[in-house]
């Protein structure tokens, strides 16, 4: 039988009115900056100067903008700042996920002293401020010969951080130590346990760190202007800002459509691997 449908009071009848309404509203929050930025770049300069931010282009089709970003006179390398943001996210999510799935075997399966006071001084790390800490951060990168380079943004990425450990660790208490424990019966050392068992078990852990620490580093703009400043080493967000600075007197309509082609990855990624984030966090959150 079917379940009879309870009538729509008007206490609820208003509490659903208000959740499409937030709902409506934080929409368009988030989209209409992007809304801007989309209908600036296909604005001429000077209709970019004349109209409203909000006002739709005279002509959808006009890709100026994006020629003067992809093949620019100005010396705009976003190819070069393309290819070093991607050897930069692939060298740091590599060695991210190798160190972070490590320490987060050895605090999940190994009962030690000392395991809560790893565990603290990561969170405590979170609580210090970044400001703080340039100029050690300087000197030592100077002193390992990597500074103003993107090798050092390499090696800031590359440190596992406490929501990555946390990640792992979650997942990691979910695999069966029995699955250890018959691989120590047949021989094999810790190493093997961890490289050919938990390793692949740790999947959809690994996609939840790699999809959420890429959009970071992606995005990051601080450490690239502190410690990869060089021109030839610049990241995408490092060449959008210097790019908005060149062409802030010439012509706004091209600084949106180069902010348009760094957007663009990072929106195709999330649509394509949006399934993943959300099983990735919601099945973290419900192991152990």
């Amino acid at each position: 039988m079917a379940r009879r449908r309870r009538p729509l009071t008007p206490a609820k009848l208003a509490v659903r009115i208000f959740q499409y309404a937030t709902l409506v509203v934080a929409s368009f929050l988030v989209l209409a900056p992007l809304y801007s930025v989309l209908v600036g770049s296909l604005k001429t300069p000077l209709e970019y100067i004349n109209s409203s931010k909000m006002t739709p282009p005279g002509n959808w089709l006009n890709f100026d903008n994006y020629a003067a970003v992809l093949f620019p006179n100005t010396g705009l390398p976003i190819g070069n700042a393309f290819l070093n943001s991607g050897i930069v996210i692939v060298c740091s999510i590599v060695l991210l996920v190798i160190f972070g799935a490590m320490l987060s075997f050895v605090l999940a399966r190994f009962k030690f002293w000392g395991r809560g006071l790893i565990l603290g001084t990561y969170a405590a790390l979170v609580a210090v401020p970044a400001i703080l800490t340039p100029i050690s951060t300087f000197q030592v990168l100077n002193f390992l010969g990597l500074a103003n380079s993107r090798w050092a943004l390499v090696v800031l990425y590359s440190g596992a951080d406490i929501v990555s450990i946390l990640i792992f660790i979650q997942f990691m208490r979910g695999i069966s130590t029995e699955v250890d424990d018959s691989a120590r019966i047949e021989g094999a050392n810790y190493f093997q346990i961890f490289g050919r068992l938990i390793l692949p078990m740790l999947a959809p852990a690994i996609a939840t760190v790699v999809i959420l620490r890429t959009v970071g580093i992606y995005n990051d703009f601080v450490l690239p202007f502190l410690y990869a400043s060089r021109p030839e080493e610049n990241t995408v967000s490092m060449m959008l800002f210097n790019f908005a600075g060149i062409q802030s007197t010439v012509s706004q309509a091209v600084v949106m459509a180069a902010v348009v082609l760094v957007i663009l990855p990072t929106l195709i990624g999330f649509f394509i691997l949006q399934k993943y984030i959300y099983a990735g966090i919601t099945n973290g959150s419900v192991k152990g």
